[in-house]
């Protein structure tokens, strides 16, 4: 993507030189991502070139997009602020550069937090299956990202978790004789984990699992074999 000139700081004076540092490694950073891979060395051997470390380089890759993002936020605000200040509106080129820097941003801003989501599916799927929802996730983000497809393989061939209705979770955990309510509601959070569980409330009430439970056994209650019209006869004769 073609982005506008970022990381300067009009009009703050001389930054500190950490401050220097940090940008000067982002900008590195950026230079080495656009790179191809077959052509860019190994961030070891960058660091190395850069004279920091491993550690603190692999710091400042981890958080770029977010980082980006904010600074191109922060330009077109400049823009923007600087002509509030001076009374007047945005010249024609001042506009197409502030709009440019927010397009700059939302892409930045939105990379960053879906390769989050992408992290978060991951460290969840090494607990168990991924949900429903997430692999469709996966599915849409694939195409743009690689580790979405590579995460997607894998999942679809551990399989994806079975889902199962809250209210059916409940029927089928019935409250044990002398368990308290915590109890009770802890026993059907853990079934619930297993699941990809459909309409979860987030506060699991006593009120609320008592009704389902009752509610399971009108239905039981109804589902009887119906009564024989002859045999009704014999009731109301007897």
């Amino acid at each position: 993507m073609n982005t506008p000139q970022e990381g300067s700081r009009p009009g703050r004076g001389r930054k500190p030189m950490q401050d220097s540092r940090a940008l000067e490694l982002r900008r590195k950073l950026i230079e080495w991502k656009q790179t191809p891979e077959s052509s860019r060395p190994p961030l070891r051997a960058l660091a190395r070139e850069l004279g920091t470390s491993h550690q603190l380089l692999a710091f400042y890759l981890n958080g770029l997009e977010k980082w980006r993002g904010e600074e191109y936020w922060r330009q077109a605000r400049e823009i923007r602020a600087r002509a509030i200040a001076e009374d007047r509106p945005l010249t024609q080129w001042e506009d197409q550069q502030a709009l440019a820097y927010d397009r700059a941003a939302l892409h930045f801003t939105t990379g960053y937090m879906l390769r989050y989501s992408i992290k978060r599916m991951k460290k969840d799927s090494e607990r168990g299956p991924l949900c429903w929802h997430d692999v469709q996730s996966l599915k849409m983000l694939a195409p743009k990202f690689p580790e979405a497809q590579e995460l997607l393989e894998k999942c679809l061939q551990n399989g994806i978790k079975k889902r199962k209705r809250f209210a059916v979770i409940v029927k089928e955990t019935p409250r044990q004789e002398g368990e308290t309510y915590i109890a009770w509601a802890h026993r059907i959070r853990d079934e619930c984990a297993k699941y990809d569980t459909r309409k979860c409330p987030t506060v699991i009430t006593e009120e609320l699992l008592d009704r389902y439970s009752q509610s399971s056994a009108k239905k039981r209650k109804i589902n009887l074999p119906p009564v024989a019209a002859d045999a009704a006869k014999s009731f109301r004769r007897a």
